[in-house]
């Protein structure tokens, strides 16, 4: 496996991503409401796409209770370790695991009445064929919810470290492609859906605050955990790396205050639901 593919890169950066879970406990209340969106309730079947380090994994398991099940899949097998001790440590037993990419899901087809995507759909190449993949994994009437970043203008942290890692890496972010903000436009993630074949499709926004001790800190957490950024300056000698990573606790700084380092985001929440009938709507 190449280094450069995104397998490589979140591999790379599987245990930073968990050990900085407790920072992300900050988006709780929107992936509450990725659940919502997806009815995940007790006994429902769930697909959780690019599950990570498995917080939100846990929390749809919680949901669906013993009667209930998850599978979830990450295209690294390091996060799905990671979700497997994620798991055992809060003890449930109605969660299985794999190391797959939506896309490559066999044997699934119309085995979920849920499927929920968190902060992963913008990073992949091809969204609809994604969300075609899950329409497919879902039985009719089922629900898909995800969770991608919104407004670039509302996401300085992700913003930031984009436009300053890339430019130090002499790399050009096409915002259209994958990437943070490549679902940001909601009527592009609506159209997304619709293309899918998904019905009732609506688009929302959910807020997010990350509290940390300070722009050092801040700068840690992508530093060790994003994995797309770290890539953006990957080529580079240890010198032009810490250049970068300096500019960029520079640039954070400015949200740095008596209740620390505080920066703001939001996140596009988009949720369809597979039509009753044989066919695509």
């Amino acid at each position: 496996m190449s280094e450069r593919t995104p397998e490589a890169q979140w591999s790379r950066a599987a245990d930073g991503w968990a050990r900085w879970a407790a920072i992300r406990a900050a988006m709780v209340p929107a992936t509450e409401t990725l659940l919502d969106l997806a009815a995940v309730a007790p006994g429902s079947l769930v697909l959780d796409i690019g599950c990570g380090s498995g917080e939100q994994t846990v929390m749809a398991a919680e949901r669906a209770g013993p009667a209930g099940h998850v599978l979830a899949i990450d295209i690294s097998a390091a996060m799905i370790a990671a979700t497997d001790k994620t798991v055992a440590a809060a003890g449930l037993r109605n969660v299985s695991t794999r190391v797959c990419g939506v896309a490559a899901l066999t044997g699934e087809d119309g085995a979920f009445n849920a499927a929920i995507c968190r902060l992963v759909l913008m990073l992949v190449p091809d969204p609809t064929a994604a969300a075609r993949a899950v329409w497919a994994a879902l039985r009719p009437g089922g629900a898909f919810a995800a969770m991608v970043h919104g407004d670039p203008a509302k996401n300085p942290l992700n913003r930031l470290a984009t436009e300053i890692l890339a430019r130090h890496g002499g790399k050009t972010v096409d915002p259209q492609k994958q990437g943070f903000f490549a679902l940001s436009d909601p009527t592009r993630l609506e159209d997304v859906m619709r293309r899918a074949g998904f019905a009732d499709v609506v688009v929302t926004t959910a807020p997010v605050v990350r509290r940390l001790d300070d722009a050092a800190m801040a700068v840690a957490m992508v530093r060790e955990s994003y994995a797309g950024c770290i890539a953006l300056i990957a080529g580079l000698p240890p010198a032009g790396q810490a250049a970068a990573w300096a500019e960029l606790e520079q640039a954070l700084a400015r949200f740095e205050g008596p209740e620390g380092c505080v920066i703001p985001g939001e996140f596009n929440l988009v949720a369809g639901r597979r039509p009753a009938g044989p066919g695509r709507a």
